[in-house]
């Protein structure tokens, strides 16, 4: 059982991180916590003008992922910018995770996307790939 637990989502509209809330929850020790954390990577140039400003998106964003952290005894959300593996390794390393719940995306018939392969191979903690 782990104290301190990292929940990376990746969010799309409609997606219900169900496997990840299952696992995270099994692997929680009693009294721990869990973050939800979802890293706005960069907008591709072509995409900045779209109607929704990034500070608009970051907050439903965080909206949706609140009503998600009420599942939990123990939770909290962060929503920030960077870029996804960075992010999630230093947040690990800064505020000693001990275990990493990550659902690995890729839409090929790869085993992992590259973010995954990246937290598997430089996390400081466990890291439990649920699918």
């Amino acid at each position: 059982m782990y104290k301190n637990i990292l929940m990376p989502l990746a969010y799309r509209p409609g997606h219900h991180p169900n496997t990840e809330t299952r696992a995270a929850r099994a692997l929680c020790a009693p009294g721990g916590r869990i973050t939800l954390l979802h890293v706005m990577g960069a907008v591709p140039e072509f995409r900045t003008e779209e109607s929704v400003s990034r500070s608009a998106l970051a907050q439903i964003i965080e909206h949706d992922l609140e009503r998600l952290a009420d599942k939990f005894v123990e939770a909290e959300v962060m929503v920030v910018e960077g870029e996804p593996a960075e992010t999630i390794l230093d947040l690990a390393a800064s505020r000693g995770v001990d275990c990493i719940v990550l659902a690995p995306h890729r839409t090929d018939a790869g085993e992992y996307g590259s973010t995954a392969a990246q937290v598997v191979r430089h996390a400081p903690c466990t890291v439990h790939l649920v699918r």
